[in-house]
C-alpha cells in the first residue's frame, strides 16, 4: 500500500455510549500504553496511532488502510468479541476524525461541559505515542491543530466559564452529608491530577485536615507541603482508614485498593460515624459491595456525573458559539489536507517541465555552438518544448473513454482557463 492509502480513523467509546463496568474493563492504564501503542503499530496496515484512555472514555486514534485492522486489534488486546463491542463502540473515519478530536481537546464531549483537564490528558496521550515510535506526520497535524482549536475556544467563548467540575461535585456531595466541613477529616489516596484539582478545591474552600497517600510515597508528600496536608504511606491505609470522613480516591490500580472488609472495620472503629467514599478512578479502587455497609455512602465517577448535568443550561449557548468555532476550523484543516495531498504532484508536475526546458535547452545550445541561425534555433525550441509539454494531456484526452475524456478536458479548462472568452 502507498501513503496515499492510509487515512484517518478513530474508534472508541465514552461515559454517553459506555456503562462504567464495561469501561473498567476495556480502559488501559498509563502502564500499558506503551505497549499497547507497540501492537497496535505491528497491526497490519496500521502506520500510526495514537491511545487516549481517561475515567470517562477509551479511544484509539489512528492512521491506517482501513478500519478492520484497528477494530480487530480493540478486540483482541482486550478478549472481547465484536459483538459485545459494537453496541458501545464509536467510529469515525477521515474528516469526522478531525471534528471528533477537536470537539474532545475542547471538552465538548466531556462529562463536564468545557473542563479543561481533558486537554492535558490527551497531550500526555501524543506525547507517549510519540515516545513509544507510533506518532507520525498526520496524527502530529491532527493534534496539533486540535489543541490550537481547544485554546481558540477557551479564549473566545465561556464554553468552561460556568463548569461545574467533577472536584466541584465532590464538594457539593460532602456538604449535603457532613454540612459545613470545616471540621471534616478527607482523605486523598492517589496524587495524580485529578486528586490534586480535587484537594485544591476542598483547599479552596479553607478544609484543613487533609491527608495524602500514595503508592510513591514522595508525590503524596509533595501534594501535602503544597496544600498543608499531611501524609502517610499506602500501606498504613488499612490502620488509619477511621481517621476520615471523606475519602476521595484516584490511581491507576488495576483492581480494588479498598475492599469491603477494611471500610466495615473501619466503620466500626468509628462508631459508625457516617463516611463518604468518592471513587473517581476507572478502574474502580473501591469495591461496590461497599455500598451495602451502613453508614457509607460511596460515589462513582457517573454518580457525580448526574450532579454535573445539573449545571449544562448556563453552558449551552456558549457550547453553541464553540460548535461554529469548530465547523470552521474544520474547513480550514480539511483543505490544509488537500493542498498536502497535491503538494507531490504539484513537485512532479514542475519537476517534468524543467526536465523537457532542460533538455531541449541542452539541444539549442549544441545547434547555437554550430554554427545555426539563432532565430531559427529559438523558433525550434518554442515549437519543442510545447510540443513535448502538450503530447501527455493530448493522448490521454484522445486514448480514454467517454466518461474519463469529459474529466480530462474539464480539468484542462478549468487549470488553463481555456472556457474564458
Amino acid at each position: 500500500m502507498t501513503v496515499q492509502d492510509h487515512r484517518y480513523y478513530s474508534v472508541g467509546f465514552s461515559h454517553d455510549t459506555c456503562p462504567l463496568d464495561l469501561r473498567e474493563a476495556l480502559a488501559i492504564g498509563d502502564d500499558e500504553i506503551e505497549s499497547a501503542l507497540k501492537s497496535l503499530q505491528n497491526s497490519e496496515g496500521v502506520s500510526e496511532s495514537v491511545i487516549l484512555s481517561t475515567c470517562n472514555r477509551t479511544e484509539i486514534y489512528s492512521v491506517a488502510t482501513s478500519f478492520d485492522e484497528v477494530l480487530k486489534w480493540f478486540a483482541d488486546y482486550r478478549g472481547f468479541s465484536m459483538e459485545k463491542l459494537s453496541p458501545v463502540l464509536y467510529r469515525h473515519t477521515g474528516e469526522f476524525v478531525a471534528q471528533h478530536a477537536f470537539r474532545v481537546s475542547a471538552g465538548l464531549d466531556s462529562m463536564v461541559l468545557g473542563e479543561t483537564q481533558i486537554l492535558g490528558q490527551l497531550k500526555n496521550s501524543v506525547r507517549a505515542a510519540e515516545a513509544a515510535g507510533a506518532l507520525g506526520p498526520k496524527l502530529r497535524q491532527l493534534f496539533d491543530t486540535s489543541f490550537s482549536v481547544a485554546k481558540y475556544i477557551r479564549t473566545n467563548t465561556n464554553v468552561g466559564a460556568h463548569s461545574i467540575s467533577l472536584a466541584a461535585a465532590s464538594v457539593k456531595v460532602s456538604e449535603r452529608i457532613f454540612g459545613t466541613l470545616a471540621t471534616s477529616k478527607v482523605l486523598f489516596i492517589g496524587a495524580g491530577d485529578m486528586n490534586r484539582t480535587c484537594a485544591e478545591y476542598f483547599a479552596s474552600l479553607n478544609v484543613h485536615g487533609m491527608s495524602f497517600t500514595n503508592r510513591t510515597l514522595s508525590r503524596a508528600e509533595a501534594l501535602a507541603d503544597v496544600l498543608n496536608g499531611n501524609f502517610f504511606p499506602l500501606n498504613e491505609i488499612a490502620q488509619r482508614l477511621c481517621e476520615f470522613d471523606i475519602v476521595v480516591s484516584c490511581t491507576g490500580s488495576p483492581i480494588p485498593i479498598l475492599g469491603k472488609g477494611v471500610i466495615q472495620k473501619a466503620i466500626e472503629l468509628r462508631r459508625h460515624k457516617p463516611m463518604l467514599l468518592i471513587d473517581l478512578a476507572v478502574p474502580r479502587d473501591i469495591e461496590t459491595e461497599t455500598s451495602e455497609l451502613d453508614d457509607v455512602f460511596l460515589y462513582t465517577v457517573d454518580d457525580l456525573g448526574e450532579i454535573v448535568k445539573d449545571g449544562m443550561r448556563n453552558r449551552e449557548e456558549a457550547a453553541r458559539e464553540a460548535e461554529k468555532i469548530i465547523k470552521d476550523r474544520l474547513v480550514q484543516f480539511t483543505d490544509q489536507l488537500d493542498r498536502a495531498k497535491s503538494a507531490p504532484v504539484i513537485k512532479k508536475f514542475r519537476q517534468h517541465g524543467e526536465f523537457i526546458r532542460e533538455s531541449e535547452l541542452e539541444k539549442a545550445l549544441a545547434l547555437l555552438a554550430k554554427g545555426e541561425q539563432p532565430e531559427a534555433v529559438i523558433k525550434s525550441l518554442s515549437r519543442a518544448i510545447t510540443n513535448k509539454f502538450m503530447h501527455e494531456p493530448s493522448r490521454a484526452l484522445n486514448d480514454e473513454s467517454n466518461n474519463e475524456q469529459m474529466s480530462l478536458s474539464d480539468a484542462l479548462k478549468r487549470l488553463y482557463g481555456l472556457d474564458k472568452d
